[in-house]
């Protein structure tokens, strides 16, 4: 997938993640990533502070993108808010805590 260094990345800055200071951001996220060869699910727990392969059950947001609109957020070349209104990413679930993570990405 053209999209694994945006997740370890992820992986990483949520390892940094101080379990025991204040958090923004607590939810479990489902990420479904469209890639060339299938689709690639991801668990980014920020409850647990865990990032995983794999699919939540019960997760709180389910984000739905493509490979490359990942790497595109991730690599900032485009904003989480300009991919939504652009149809790039599609969430289900709790919309504030969608936005929350936006807010601290």
């Amino acid at each position: 997938m053209k999209c694994d260094a945006v997740i370890e990345k992820i992986k990483a800055r949520v390892a940094a993640i101080d379990p025991n200071g204040p958090r923004k951001v607590l939810g479990v996220f489902q990420l479904n990533i469209k890639a060339a060869d299938g689709v690639h699910e991801i668990i980014v727990d920020l409850k647990n502070l865990k990032v995983s392969d794999g699919k939540a059950s019960g997760a709180d947001v389910v984000i739905n993108l493509s490979d490359e609109d990942f790497i595109a957020i991730g690599t900032k070349a485009i904003s989480v808010h300009d991919a939504v209104t652009q149809g790039k990413v599609n969430m289900t679930g709790d919309e504030a805590l969608f936005q929350a993570l936006v807010d601290a990405i």
